[in-house]
């Protein structure tokens, strides 16, 4: 979607009645959410510039980030 069409959405979503939140500032991706009948939580999401430099996986230090995380899940708790 492009970022000019989110705050249609949002504004729309706020006439409609339904619980509307954004735009968020995710970085990489500006959000905008709504909370469907049912009670769960829908995105809707436009691409910035930088998206697909971010999304790299060769540059973004994901896996690593990933590794340390889940490495601090298997020590165990003290207290």
């Amino acid at each position: 979607m492009p970022p000019e069409d989110l705050p249609g959405w949002l504004e729309k979503g706020k006439q409609a009645g339904i619980e509307t939140r954004g735009i968020a500032d995710q970085g990489f991706i500006d959000s905008v959410y709504f909370r469907d009948p049912n009670g769960y939580v829908i995105e809707l999401t436009a691409r910035r510039a930088n998206h697909d430099e971010a999304m790299n996986p060769a540059r973004n230090g994901a896996r690593n980030k990933l590794d340390t995380w889940q490495a601090s899940k298997d020590e165990p708790a003290t207290r």
